[in-house]
């Protein structure tokens, strides 16, 4: 069984996609592709905060969770219209916007449960001057003590399988335009062909 062939079945067998992308990690460095073994890599790893990830990574519209100081043990969600209608259209609902840049191993482990990323205190802070200013409503006199999004299971599930997939098909495509690929023997280095499956699975 050539590498190819091991790669198909390790996705189709349901073998763990940190495997999977060990496969493609090991896959990059027998062809020498730099750009295959850095995709793998951040998948793997996780995506700097500032950096572009692939769009199959978002951004996905999530939940707005707070937490109110006069009960900071319960959350309730904030919707769009607790903004003032002025501001519902603005860059401000940017803040609904998730972008998923955690590794697909932590993604993997929440096994279909809401993706929860909490905020730092500048975006708490912005809130409470909304409050102040009358741009956003919430009961009279609450203050915002933490806030976070919450992204549903499905889209985490969605980005888990946008990765398998992406695996698959460039294993499945290597495969008519260099079966060989991965093999002892095999190209050392993309060839053009090559090179168009490649930047179409990480792109």
């Amino acid at each position: 069984m050539g590498f190819l062939d091991k790669l198909i079945h390790a996705v189709r067998r349901n073998s763990s996609t940190a495997d999977v992308l060990l496969a493609v990690e090991a896959l990059a460095t027998r062809i020498g592709s730099a750009e295959l073994a850095d995709w793998a890599d951040r998948e793997l790893h996780g995506y700097p905060e500032e950096e572009r990830v692939p769009a199959y990574r978002g951004p996905f519209t999530a939940e707005i969770n707070v937490r109110l100081h006069r009960q900071p043990d319960r959350t309730r969600p904030l919707a769009r219209t607790a903004f003032a209608a002025e501001l519902r259209d603005s860059k401000l609902m940017r803040l609904y916007d998730v972008t998923v840049v955690e590794a697909v191993t932590h993604l993997e482990r929440l096994a279909g449960e809401h993706l929860v990323r909490p905020w730092g205190a500048v975006h708490v802070d912005l809130l409470n001057q909304l409050i102040d200013i009358g741009g956003l409503s919430i009961v009279p006199g609450g203050t915002v003590v933490a806030a976070e999004n919450q992204l549903a299971g499905s889209l985490v599930r969605a980005t888990v399988n946008a990765v398998r997939d992406r695996a698959l098909g460039l294993a499945l495509t290597l495969e008519r335009v260099a079966p060989d690929a991965g093999d002892r023997g095999g190209p050392s280095e993309p060839t053009p062909a090559m090179r168009d499956v490649i930047a179409k699975t990480v792109g």
